[in-house]
């Protein structure tokens, strides 16, 4: 059985990373997941991204005057960055979302990585096996 492009949820991680941009069901697949880093990935970008936007969302709702102009706001900029964010998982692309993607790759990336070694035992250092998604960073 070929597990190539699967995440342990048992579908493919294009799919699995697009949902985790329904709002907070990006922290759920964080628990859930196992097997893929591009999975966690977008799930931990999903968390951070919507966790901001709701603080937003917030904020507006409890300054009166914010209220009066700005209540559409923090709606529209979910639903653009959750419409976007899918697309680009959808599509197997590790986009660093401008603020919040440089922490969420590296807080999925390097909580993997093995310990530094020494300089003396980092000529016998294997060659790392290049990522299989595109990653691209958003400006």
């Amino acid at each position: 059985m070929d597990n190539e492009g699967k995440s342990s949820l048992g579908l493919e991680e294009g799919e699995v990373a697009a949902a985790c941009y329904f709002y907070f069901l990006g922290l759920l697949i964080l628990i859930m997941e196992r097997r893929s880093n591009f999975v966690r990935f977008h799930a931990v970008q999903s968390s951070l991204g919507f966790g901001i936007l709701t603080i937003f969302l917030l904020c507006v709702q409890w300054i009166e005057p914010l209220h009066t102009f700005l209540w559409w706001a923090p709606g529209l900029l979910m639903l653009c960055f959750a419409v976007y964010m899918m697309y680009r998982a959808y599509h197997g692309e590790e986009y660093l979302f401008p603020l919040i993607g440089k922490l969420a790759y590296s807080a999925v990336y390097e909580m993997d990585s093995e310990p530094e070694e020494s300089p003396a035992s980092s000529n016998n250092k294997p060659i790392q096996e290049e990522t299989r998604h595109n990653i691209t960073e958003g400006r």
